[in-house]
């Protein structure tokens, strides 16, 4: 099992949600927390329920922003001596068909869901290179696995946090790094409230945050690469490759993969 009491990890989008959750995992293991959110009162209460248990900072960020990212990384590896662990959790969804979707929800989907990867990842993996120790955790979906109408824009972002995650890896596998690690975490759907009338396809049921992350959190622990949720989901990249295009897709449809953003609802204002 991965040490990392003593450790500090990164948490992007670390306020709320599967963020605090992942923060709660890390803290319950001795490790130091750096929160990034654009919610300064959420992370100030997670913080200080935090607080008491290792050190925490908090750092309002917003992911979208490659200068927020480059500024607020040299200030953290300033104050806390490096980060080991960066977790990229942070991410929004849209869901219309493609020619309905705004350009700026396009925009704003791959800024977050990917290119924030990419700098945050330039931004930390330096140091981990130089001292050939830390571990990238990336959080893509079932999705990047398969085509969902409704939210092209969101798909792509995931199919392309695959892409990202497996061409570094392979980087730092050429330069003999083994020190550095990758997890890939791909869930289905799960119930934070940003797939609110989403219908679940057949054997994959919705997960809690919790189930969700603690399915990843221990997959982390155990040195796993590719973390699928449900079972169902590890299938899904198998069962695309060996069966005809026009199969998989009746499949699909009868499973109501296809259909399961129909009756999203956004619930960004909410209350």
């Amino acid at each position: 099992m991965k040490d990392v009491q003593g450790k500090t990890a990164l948490i992007t989008g670390g306020a709320m949600g599967m963020g605090l959750l992942w923060a709660r995992r890390f803290a319950a293991d001795g490790v130091n927390l750096v929160l990034w959110d654009i919610k300064a009162e959420e992370m100030a209460r997670a913080a200080e329920e935090l607080r008491g248990q290792v050190d925490v900072m908090t750092q309002v960020v917003d992911v979208s922003e490659r200068e927020q990212i480059y500024k607020a990384a040299v200030k953290v590896q300033a104050e806390t001596g490096g980060v080991d662990i960066l977790v990229n959790n942070a991410g929004i969804v849209f869901a219309k068909p493609f020619l309905e979707t705004p350009d700026e929800h396009i925009s704003a989907t791959i800024d977050v869901d990917l290119k924030a990867l990419f700098w945050t990842m330039k931004a930390f993996l330096p140091r981990m290179l130089e001292l050939n120790s830390g571990h990238i955790i990336n959080i893509s979906s079932a999705s990047g696995f398969i085509g969902v109408p409704r939210m092209p824009a969101y798909v792509a972002s995931k199919w392309g946090v695959i892409g990202l995650t497996e061409s570094v890896r392979l980087e730092v596998r050429a330069m003999h790094k083994d020190g550095v690690g990758f997890t890939l975490f791909c869930p289905s759907f799960v119930d934070t409230g940003m797939f609110e009338g989403a219908k679940a396809p057949l054997l994959t049921p919705i997960l809690t945050p919790d189930e969700a992350v603690r399915i990843a959190y221990e997959g982390f622990r155990d040195g796993k690469y590719m973390i699928t949720a449900p079972w169902m989901v590890g299938l899904t990249p198998a069962l695309k490759g060996l069966l005809p295009s026009r199969l998989f897709d009746t499949i699909s449809d009868l499973f109501g993969a296809t259909s399961s953003m129909d009756e999203w609802k956004d619930t960004r204002h909410k209350g």
